[in-house]
């Protein structure tokens, strides 16, 4: 049985005039006197009579309204769920992800995720890196973001960005003038780092040992509570630019390196799981945050 028609026919009865019925639906009066008429021939009955210029129901018609009401009702529901499908309604995203991107990518990434699908619902865990692995394989976790290189036989990894790193200094610090520090130009300076064994620390230590520049080292912790603690004069300290965004009200300034220290980011997902729309809206969220909250000259690629 033609949809159409029946649409047509529960719009004619609950308004008992074409004219208004065509206003509803959004179509002409012949053409809704038409889905009637093949409606009746369709099932050989009459479903209306007219009565002084208004369409009455007949006995038959009254009937055939409440089986097709319940019928329609059904598509009707149908016609919500794949809404709710497609808007995301009431679903629920589960992220997890170390301190650095928890602090630094995310924030931004969920608020364009739930910009664009406000009814879905968004649950972050900040999990220490080297044990996420297990909490995306083991836990209900549908996607992570994390520093690259990532390597675990249960994971699906996928780049997002490789961007340039950033000195941060007190707004009034004596490197705060130039437009750019050279590695060279911190020789002596105490620096803010992540905890010994944390892979950022040797990415972060590496290309002052390799050019031999001593620098003072007291204070280590995470890259957000590093910058808090620039803020206070306690020393500098090397981030990626989102933790930095996320930071930069707290009178400190960021300026490029001589030569750049590299961050490479990456989703990571449970390896043979097909990805849900769900998962798929956010990595496309994630993604428009890389291209309009960090500078050009800051992105590798």
């Amino acid at each position: 049985m033609n949809l159409r028609r029946l649409q047509a026919f529960r719009a004619v009865f609950e308004a008992t005039s074409v004219t208004s019925a065509a206003q509803r639906l959004n179509m002409t009066q012949p053409a809704v006197s038409r889905l009637i008429s093949e409606l009746e021939k369709e099932l050989g009955l009459a479903l209306f009579v007219r009565e002084r210029r208004r369409l009455v129901p007949t006995t038959e018609g009254r009937a055939f309204y409440r089986e097709a009401e319940r019928a329609l009702a059904a598509v009707d529901q149908i016609v919500d769920i794949a809404r709710d499908l497609r808007t995301l309604k009431g679903a629920h995203l589960r992220v997890v992800a170390p301190m650095i991107t928890a602090f630094g990518i995310m924030p931004a990434a969920i608020e364009a995720f739930l910009m664009a699908y406000p009814q879905a619902r968004v649950s972050l865990e900040t999990k220490d890196i080297r044990d996420i692995a297990d909490w995306v394989v083991r836990g209900p976790f549908d996607v992570g973001v994390t520093v690259l290189p990532f390597d675990d036989p249960h994971i699906e990894c996928e780049p997002l960005a490789t961007v340039r790193g950033v000195l941060v200094i007190p707004n009034d610090h004596r490197l705060a003038r130039q437009r750019s520090v050279r590695l060279n130009d911190l020789r002596g300076e105490r620096l803010i780092l992540p905890s010994p064994g944390f892979p950022m620390r040797a990415q972060l230590s590496a290309p002052f040992e390799a050019l031999e520049i001593e620098y003072q080292n007291s204070i280590d912790t995470p890259a957000l509570s590093a910058c808090q603690m620039t803020a206070r004069r306690l020393g500098v300290t090397i981030v990626d630019p989102f933790t930095f965004q996320e930071a930069s009200g707290l009178g400190i300034v960021a300026r490029p390196l001589r030569p750049p220290i590299e961050f490479s980011f990456g989703f990571f997902f449970p390896a043979n799981r097909s990805r849900s729309a769900l998962v798929t809206a956010f990595v496309d969220a994630t993604r428009s945050i890389i291209r309009s909250h960090v500078p050009r000259n800051l992105i590798v690629r």
